[in-house]
């Protein structure tokens, strides 16, 4: 399969590789199309872990390096008032993370950031898989990373949208309550996926 460049915007031009058709389990064995640094929003329920799909089936993503129950390993900051753990890059195949939860292609900035090159993208999953790196809910999330792998920015939808309604008050305080230990069991549990 060769390669092919379009332009997004016509600003600059993106080099795609092979458009890969993957079984998709959790959408009902359909067959869909992903191309090598689409981002990938898994649905669990009360959150969204993301991914970057890089060929072959398999994603980049963020987990915890010591499972689930290890919440000991994230901190909260009350001037700040996140969460915060500490995250391993790894690459798992896509089914393993999705683990039964539906999930599809999200590239939503592509109208706001130009995608960088395919060969851009698997340089730094090269350089970044493996590594160790501060994981934030609401500064530095799987989202974050994955948004930095394909367009050079880290921004987070899910964390701008939680921090809008805090500061609007549509919370209250029993829904920030609610929300910190919720985050704080989804940070362990997306972590470790």
């Amino acid at each position: 399969m060769g390669r092919a460049i379009s332009t997004s915007c016509g600003l600059r031009p993106v080099i795609r590789t092979r458009v890969e058709h993957i079984e998709d389990k959790a959408m009902g064995s359909t067959s869909t199309q992903m191309e090598i640094g689409d981002m990938i929003e898994i649905n669990r329920s009360a959150y969204k872990h993301w991914a970057l799909y890089i060929g072959n089936g398999e994603v980049i993503h963020l987990v915890t390096p010591d499972g689930p129950s290890r919440v000991s390993f994230c901190s909260f900051s009350s001037s700040s008032s996140s969460v915060s753990c500490k995250g391993t890059i790894t690459i798992e195949t896509l089914q393993d993370v999705a683990a039964g939860n539906t999930y599809k292609i999200n590239n939503y900035l592509d109208n706001k950031y130009n995608p960088r090159p395919t060969d851009v993208i698997m340089r730094e999953v090269d350089k970044m898989r493996g590594r160790t790196i501060k994981y934030d809910l609401l500064g530095q999330n799987c989202e974050h990373f994955v948004t930095f792998l394909r367009y050079g920015q880290s921004e987070s939808k899910q964390a701008d949208d939680f921090l809008k309604k805090l500061l609007s008050g549509q919370l209250g305080l029993i829904g920030v309550l609610a929300a910190v230990s919720v985050s704080t069991v989804a940070a362990a549990n997306t972590l470790s996926k």
